[in-house]
């Protein structure tokens, strides 16, 4: 898949989710990414969530277009690997736990000894340094630092149904690599990036989860909060969002749906219909509860109200717009069978359908990236032998698993 990037090398030394979605954008956009993974069970992403054929939905959307090389960084050989693949590399990508990379000589002082130039991106759930630099992170525990949870409820704090500020991250570190880049091209430096979840997440929800606390002194007229502005309500067959901030389209609603509770002082401004938003959705409920959803957004989006219906999520690939947009293609892993999975949302001049390569099997290209750096044959010999035994172990230890469960 030709791009932008195309001529570019980007090595990952990642796992799970913010530092393979940076790659999987970097990729999309045309890199060569070449993901580094340890042997035995390689990223911790390919056994997460729903699988079949021994490959992880997950994990086959956020490294296609990626080549895999398993290096073991305990054996000297494997090392060394790794340092000529760097001296090639115009991009590193890392997201161990800070401190980690300098136990093992990999840390950005110790690279730029033997690539000057590279643009050196390390991803961290808290930063390089403070109180809870040795944390272990999950998203979760980001959008709960980052008030994101806070943000949902007050009183009964939830969590997005997302690993949100995993992907903030990955697309943060993404285009900061791609400015770097540019940097690069006019002054010929390289530069170290330290990217952290929570230093994303605070700049992705800062605007308008935060806009009642970004003025401070006295004097500010406070508004309500952004979020508490787009109720959904409930028609006959499913849920509706109706934005109706302008006090004439609630009007025009009003008589689509035949009412006048535009005409009820608790409902006649923007600011009244937020304060009484709970008694609104029950109003309004009884009066759109036998009409049919699509039928309904079809007379509402005439008159100009923005308005959808709310899709599950096994309805998504049936959307007129989405089919129209081709925003979701369908193909076949060599491995997992046909999937779906969205296209970039970016498409740059003369750039090739869309994926170039499937998401690999662990190590898949280890004798194509390894003889591009011209290592000795029986090296890639004996570190084709050794996976080889590594798959042997993970299948019996999974045929063990799967005969254990059946016992019980």
């Amino acid at each position: 898949m030709s791009g932008p990037l195309e001529g570019y090398r980007v090595v990952e030394l990642t796992s799970t989710v913010s530092g393979p979605f940076a790659g999987m954008m970097l990729s999309d956009q045309g890199a060569d990414v070449i993901k580094v993974e340890p042997p035995g069970i390689g990223d911790l992403a390919r056994f997460m969530g729903t699988t079949r054929s021994g490959m992880a939905a997950m994990f086959s959307v956020l490294n296609r277009n990626k080549r895999s090389v398993v290096l073991d960084f305990k054996e000297n050989k494997d090392f060394e690997i790794l340092k000529s693949l760097l001296e090639t590399a115009d991009v590193l990508i890392e997201n161990y736990r800070p401190g980690v990379v300098k136990k093992v000589g990999l840390d950005y002082e110790s690279i730029i000894k033997i690539n000057p130039n590279i643009i050196y991106t390390s991803i961290s759930g808290y930063g390089q340094s403070g109180p809870y630099i040795n944390r272990r992170v999950y998203d979760p525990l980001i959008q709960a630092t980052a008030g994101a949870a806070a943000s949902q409820n007050a009183d009964n704090p939830e969590y997005y149904k997302t690993i949100v500020f995993d992907k903030v991250t990955g697309l943060t570190a993404a285009q900061s690599i791609s400015t770097a880049l540019l940097h690069r091209e006019r002054t010929g430096e390289g530069q170290y990036l330290p990217i952290s979840m929570l230093d994303s997440a605070l700049y992705y929800i800062w605007p308008d989860v935060m806009w009642s606390k970004t003025w401070l002194g006295e004097g500010i007229d406070y508004k309500p909060d952004l979020f508490e502005s787009f109720p959904l309500f409930k028609a006959k067959d499913k849920p509706i969002s109706v934005i109706v901030v302008a006090d004439n389209d609630f009007k025009n609603f009003c008589e689509v749906i035949g009412c006048k509770l535009y005409e009820e002082e608790k409902y006649a401004t923007f600011e009244q219909r937020i304060l009484n938003k709970e008694t609104l959705l029950t109003d309004v409920g009884k009066y759109i509860e036998d009409k049919e959803a699509d039928v309904l957004c079809d007379e509402l989006d005439k008159l100009g109200i923005p308005v959808a219906s709310i899709n599950q999520l096994d309805e998504i690939h049936e959307d007129p717009q989405v089919l129209e947009q081709k925003s979701l293609i369908e193909a076949d892993h060599p491995v997992g069978g046909k999937m779906r999975m969205p296209k970039p949302p970016f498409n740059f001049i003369d750039q090739n359908d869309f994926p170039k390569s499937h998401a690999p099997t662990l190590g898949q290209h280890n004798r194509e990236v390894l003889s591009e750096l011209g290592v000795d044959e029986g090296d890639i010999t004996r570190m084709e032998e050794r996976e080889k035994a590594n798959k042997e172990i993970i299948e019996g230890m999974l045929l063990a698993d799967v005969a254990n469960a059946s016992r019980e």
